[in-house]
């Protein structure tokens, strides 16, 4: 069963919005796939920690986009503490 995550689209992307987005508490990610737009979106961080702690690796996301995804890449910071971005693989 795969974990769900709501997401919403991003408008603003660039170095200090996404900084202000992880202020909020909330992580940049990108959904890209074969044939498809890549789509900029916003992810809660305590909703993502949880899918973390359950080691999922396929997701299942709503809101501004839906349907299943894998993540494909985590970026993490330097001492590996927080979540900077995440892309999804759909």
């Amino acid at each position: 069963m795969a974990e769900v995550l709501n997401v919403k689209k991003r408008e603003l992307t660039g170095k200090l919005n996404n900084r202000r987005l992880r202020n909020a508490g909330k992580i940049p990610a990108v959904l890209y796939g074969k044939g498809k737009e890549s789509v900029s979106l916003e992810v809660c961080a305590e909703e993502f920690a949880a899918v973390v702690r359950h080691k999922a690796k396929n997701v299942e996301l709503s809101g501004d986009a839906s349907g299943a995804a894998v993540m494909r890449d985590i970026k993490w910071d330097t001492f590996g503490l927080e979540v900077q971005h995440i892309d999804f693989y759909q």
